[in-house]
């Protein structure tokens, strides 16, 4: 294939004070062994070296493209804002800290081209938690693996799609059909759920994405912060209610047939009463389970309700203590 025939692929990095990251973060960008690229750096009013790294690497590399907000817009905005100045077939977004194998974007253009029904590919994700140096998890996306029907897709997507799967390689013409992300907390998800109604899930069996997480997760009102600027969430937002209401006026919206749509809507009921019921389930447990026991039980719990067969947890008490007891929400 000559290289005026490789399609061009757009990739997003939305940033903020980045300064710690960013150049490992560009150098793992521009060293992509892909021919047609272009990335495109949206600076939400950085007050540190951000912009300076920016502007080097720019002189460096004509395929980057690089704006800067005057007044910092939120995160919301700046996500949205590289996809809306990107003009590829294929788009994936960046973050200032991720690090990406020099073939994970051929190898996912790759499979993308010879899957026309696939609307995102990811590869296998090797997840870290900052500061640390053991490996926490691998990432896949194997249950996704044969599912082609929209209904069966749509269920997967809700019980096991791997959130690090967001910062795979889209179909931009796919991307363009949904309603993107809103104004909400897990926004992504959502976006997520929407875009499967469009097409295919596929992936690239190596570990081709380096992931570093938080060392704690966000408490909710930390999110809301993020997401709103306010101080704390209000008592009558309730994170997963808004959210149901997202994905049903999603799927109301989709060019689907009346009948599908109803389909897509018992899932996500039903999806939503099993939430639920675990949740009521895990935290009568844990009133009344004694503390000698919770490690045993509650890992137990979790292995059998909640984690996801698209996880392969690596360091067991790495994963214990930044996974399953925040899930749990026995220990303080």
């Amino acid at each position: 294939m000559k290289n005026k025939n490789y399609p061009l692929v757009s990739v997003g990095l939305f940033v903020f004070n980045g300064e710690d990251g960013l150049a490992k973060a560009l150098d793992s960008l521009i060293e992509q062994d892909y021919p047609n690229l272009e990335i495109v750096i949206s600076d939400n009013a950085s007050t540190d070296a951000t912009p300076d790294i920016c502007r080097r690497y720019m002189q460096k590399d004509p395929r980057i493209k690089y704006s800067r907000s005057k007044k910092n817009l939120g995160p919301l905005w700046n996500g949205l804002q590289v996809f809306k100045r990107s003009s590829g077939k294929y788009f994936m977004w960046a973050a200032h800290d991720d690090q990406r194998e020099k073939s994970f974007i051929s190898s996912c253009v790759l499979k993308m081209e010879q899957c026309p029904d696939a609307v995102l590919c990811h590869s296998h994700t090797a997840s870290y938690i900052e500061g640390r140096t053991e490996r926490l998890c691998v990432g896949n996306l194997n249950s996704f693996e044969g599912v082609t029907g929209l209904v069966e897709r749509y269920r997967e997507t809700l019980k096991h799609f791997p959130t690090t799967a967001v910062y795979g390689l889209y179909r931009s013409s796919a991307m363009r059909k949904t309603r993107l992300n809103e104004k909400l907390l897990a926004t992504d998800i959502a976006f997520i759920q929407e875009l499967s109604i469009h097409g295919n899930f596929v992936q690239v069996p190596q570990i081709l994405f380096n992931y570093t997480g938080r060392k704690k997760w966000n408490t909710v009102h930390q999110d809301y912060k993020f997401m709103f600027g306010d101080e704390k969430k209000p008592w009558w937002y309730l994170p997963f209610i808004v959210l149901f209401c997202n994905h049903w006026s999603r799927v109301a919206t989709a060019s689907l047939p009346y009948g599908v749509k109803i389909l897509l809507w018992a899932e996500l009921i039903k999806h939503q009463s099993r939430y639920i019921s675990l949740k009521v389930l895990i935290k009568v447990t844990g009133w009344v389970c004694p503390a000698i026991w919770r490690v045993k039980l509650g890992s137990a719990i979790y292995r059998k309700w909640i984690m996801s067969p698209n996880i392969e947890h690596i360091c067991d008490d790495l994963f214990l203590e930044r996974v399953i007891k925040p899930q749990l929400g026995w220990w303080k």
